[in-house]
């Protein structure tokens, strides 16, 4: 029969050559070494990419295209079984299932087993033929398996996905990366029969799926399974969701955003004396802060459920296996400033990986506000901040400050929301030496200058400062020609001294003659000199705030420090 065989096969004849084959392939005997050399270079052909073949391994293709099914089904499976090298075993497998799809209940067990096993000598191919060959074949067959197989292959399909996203994010869709996710999720509840979770739909919020899991943890038994891969999977969706829009674009630029300490309104209020069970709110200071803030409050529920005592053992477990250590580690510490742990916090901040020092010493200004006042060491970082500020110029911001216990936001890291919000801390603890007796004028001074970046926000407090002013009826403070602009400003300064008939001692420049800084306005001198100030700051009206009030910062930082601090080292 070899013979009759060889003489078709020489003569190209495929469908002679394929009834020789056939009846040779009924009557096998595993010791025919020359018919076992023409299976394997069959099964070589018809694993081989069609636009690599060669015309003897076409002449296999058509051969076989022309042999009975049964027959087909029974050479690949006489092969499998005299194959030892496993990842042949499982190409032969996957070639089973791709030309008999009615056999995947029956193969798929086995094939899917030994791609597990397969793992502990390459992950990487094994992987790869679990999510992009062999999964695909059984969406729409699905065979029993053990539950134990099952979540071992969502966590090895996981692993794979996550490191696509994270290997290659600018150039993956990682909204098709997840929508497979959430497919090899939905089969593998298939599979166990779980209670259905919902498709992946890049339309939905995270809030969607929050609200499917809480019904689905309200009639599971505790430390269901389902909870567990369920909750997990929504956790690692709202986490890179979180990453992702962290490092949001903006005309073309990449602005990363940081979440840091808000400020209250009631400046005279210590932080520390308002505490309050509730999560903080976290305010939208811009437009992509929503979706960022959405996605870090859901990925915090799921860890907070996640990290019950029912799941916390697993999902520990399951976590290791996953890479992504980079994205935890940025998402506990923003869990353990928005909870206010701040000793957590500290340990946390020491672990980290520092990337950026200008969002290391960001986040340490906002710990350091955590704690309550803003201290020497806090002030420090805000120096080290404006000595590194970014080229990207940005936005004043909105909802920095507001009348709430604690509140967080996400702060892009443009030049002028960190200046502003340097400018925030220094204005809360220099704001309190005005409700101290005799406040020199020198902090009178350098509260104008700072408030001027967000006014007219800072109405109240710049109507405080003048009021004290005019009831003195005198103001000393020489970097008046350099940092008051804003014209409000400039004319309250006119205001005052019209309204007490130019009889106000005001010494506003270093320039002035000594002799006339004591007299109360009735030389001729001081008047003109007063004018001439006056008419030079209107002058300045549109001078830029922001590197105006970042100079200021830089300039008179010891100054700053005295007026803040004085009398009391407080680390």
């Amino acid at each position: 029969m070899f013979e009759a065989y060889k003489l078709e096969k020489e003569a190209n004849n495929f469908e002679e050559a394929a009834k020789c084959f056939s009846n040779m392939a009924l009557t096998f005997k595993s010791q025919n070494v020359e018919l076992w050399n023409e299976i394997n270079e069959l099964t070589n052909a018809l694993r081989a990419p069609e636009n690599e073949i060669t015309p003897l391994q076409e002449f296999y293709v058509k051969m076989f295209q022309h042999v009975s099914y049964d027959v087909q089904h029974k050479i690949l499976l006489l092969t499998v079984n005299n194959t030892e090298n496993s990842i042949h075993q499982c190409k032969l497998l996957l070639l089973i299932l791709k030309r008999f799809p009615q056999a995947a209940i029956t193969h798929s067990p086995r094939l899917l087993e030994m791609i597990a096993d397969g793992m502990k000598q390459d992950p990487q191919k094994y992987q790869e033929m679990l999510v992009e060959e062999a999964l695909p074949l059984i969406y729409h067959k699905t065979p029993e398996l053990s539950p134990v197989l099952v979540c071992r292959l969502f966590t090895i399909s996981l692993e794979y996905y996550i490191r696509q996203i994270i290997d290659d994010e600018v150039k993956c869709d990682t909204n098709e990366i997840w929508k497979k996710i959430f497919q090899v999720l939905m089969l593998c509840g298939k599979i166990l029969r779980w209670e259905t979770f919902l498709p992946f739909n890049k339309t939905w919020g995270q809030n969607v799926y929050w609200d499917k899991l809480i019904e689905i943890v309200s009639i599971s038994a505790a430390g269901s399974t389902q909870v567990l891969f369920y909750a997990t999977s929504l956790f690692i969706y709202s986490l890179h969701c979180y990453i992702k829009n962290c490092y949001g674009r903006a005309d073309d630029t990449e602005i990363n955003h940081v979440l840091v300490e808000g400020f209250t309104a009631e400046w005279n209020v210590e932080s520390s004396d308002v505490q309050s069970m509730e999560p903080p709110q976290i305010s939208l200071t811009t437009p992509t802060s929503k979706d960022i803030s959405k996605a870090f409050v859901h990925a915090a529920q799921c860890w907070q459920l996640l990290n019950t005592d029912q799941f916390q053992r697993d999902f520990s477990k399951l976590l290791l296996t996953l890479p992504l250590a980079p994205w935890i580690s940025r998402f506990l510490f923003d869990l353990a400033i928005y909870f206010g742990h701040k000793e957590e916090a500290k340990k946390l901040m020491s672990e980290m990986m520092v990337s950026s020092s200008l969002i290391h010493n960001l986040q340490l200004l906002s710990l350091n506000l955590l704690q309550g006042n803003m201290t020497i060491k806090g002030y420090g970082y805000i120096k080290d901040i404006i000595d590194e500020l970014p080229t990207t110029t940005g936005h004043i911001l909105d909802h920095l400050t507001l009348k709430v216990p604690r509140h967080m936001i996400f702060i892009p890291l443009t030049q002028k929301a960190l200046v502003q919000y340097c400018t925030k801390a220094i204005l809360n603890t220099l704001s309190r030496k005005l409700y101290e007796p005799n406040c020199p004028d020198q902090i009178l001074g350098n509260l104008l200058v700072l408030l001027q970046l967000e006014y007219p926000r800072e109405t109240i407090m710049a109507e405080q400062i003048f009021a004290l002013i005019t009831t003195r009826r005198a103001f000393s403070y020489h970097l008046f020609t350099t940092y008051i602009v804003t014209i409000d400003f400039v004319e309250e300064f006119m205001h005052i001294w019209h309204t007490h008939n130019e009889d106000f001692a005001f010494d506003l420049s270093p320039t002035q003659a000594d002799s006339r800084v004591g007299t109360r306005g009735t030389e001729k001198g001081v008047r003109e000199d007063f004018r001439i100030i006056i008419k030079q700051q209107i002058a300045k009206a549109n001078e830029p705030l922001v590197p105006l009030i970042a100079n200021f910062i830089k300039q008179e930082y010891m100054h700053l420090m005295g007026s803040m601090f004085a009398g009391a080292i407080n680390y």
